[in-house]
């Protein structure tokens, strides 16, 4: 059993990450036929079954899975190096992928965007929606609803919130209401709550930013983070018992990042509100 091109753990990362092979190949800017034979070889070089097609997908064996954890500490770890390499070059730029549900971007990212430009000016930040942890997938920092359990990721509270029933100013709830879509698998979770409400929604949209948009529009109730409801909306919180549902933001970063001093800064911009002139770690 040998390993002799490491280039093909990418192929097995990326497929773990992925599930798919074309999903792989536009990641890794390649072909599927190319994804396809360098795991084949790595397969045949190992002696081991690395994937098993199930449906439309495929499913990480223990091999896979063991290798991607290798290849997963070795992508963040030469992040973290070559991030450490640019400091100092005043021309150089260090990107960061910030990976969130797209209410957090909305609320807590897009607004600072420019302070974030002066006081980290040699970030270069890219925002992904991630509604569902399923980890760190090619992002630097996640930004997730809870805390993870187990994992080789480090993990720091943002914030405490509350999921509330809120409506129109001047709308009477009289049963219809603002769900989302079923690629939730809460997506009806406001009927607990609202137990008056009708058994489906009058509308669903696919996230929390639309939801608000939309009972601001048509009055109708609508379960959403607290963060998010500003007085400018003209909402009322739902005249409801326990109108509360409790929920943690948790920020993580693979635990080999965690002396990265671009990552550790961009982490405390986004708890802190105000990150002081050059770098500045926080004590965790």
């Amino acid at each position: 059993m040998t390993l002799d091109n490491w280039d093909d753990l990418k192929f097995v990362l990326a497929m773990t990450r992925h599930g798919t092979m074309s999903a792989a190949a536009r990641y890794l800017d390649t072909n599927v036929a190319t994804v396809s034979r360098r795991l084949d070889r790595l397969s045949h070089d190992l002696g081991v079954s690395l994937f098993e097609k199930r449906g439309t997908g495929f499913v990480a064996t223990k091999a896979a899975e063991d290798l991607a954890l290798i290849a997963e500490d070795l992508d963040h770890r030469l992040r973290s190096e070559m991030a450490a390499m640019k400091i100092g070059d005043a021309g150089a730029l260090i990107p960061i992928e910030i990976a969130a549900p797209p209410a957090v971007h909305k609320q807590f990212v897009l607004p600072r965007t420019g302070e974030l430009s002066d006081y980290l000016p040699h970030v270069l930040l890219t925002l992904t929606d991630k509604v569902f942890s399923q980890g760190l997938g090619e992002a630097d920092i996640q930004v997730r609803i809870g805390r993870p359990e187990g994992g080789r990721l480090k993990a720091r509270k943002f914030c405490d919130y509350s999921l509330r029933v809120y409506h129109g100013r001047h709308h009477k709830p009289e049963g219809d209401w603002i769900g989302l879509t079923h690629r939730y698998p809460d997506a009806d979770k406001l009927r607990e709550i609202y137990t008056d409400a009708k058994p489906k929604p009058r509308y669903r949209v696919e996230e929390m930013p639309m939801a608000l948009d939309m009972v601001c529009e048509t009055g109708l109730p609508g379960l959403l983070p607290d963060f998010m409801v500003q007085p400018h909306h003209n909402l009322v919180l739902a005249d409801l018992p326990d109108n509360a549902l409790k929920g943690e933001l948790w920020i993580t970063y693979h635990e080999t990042r965690h002396s990265d001093k671009t990552l550790r800064s961009v982490v405390d911009w986004f708890c802190n509100g105000t990150v002081l002139s050059g770098m500045r770690l926080a004590s965790e």
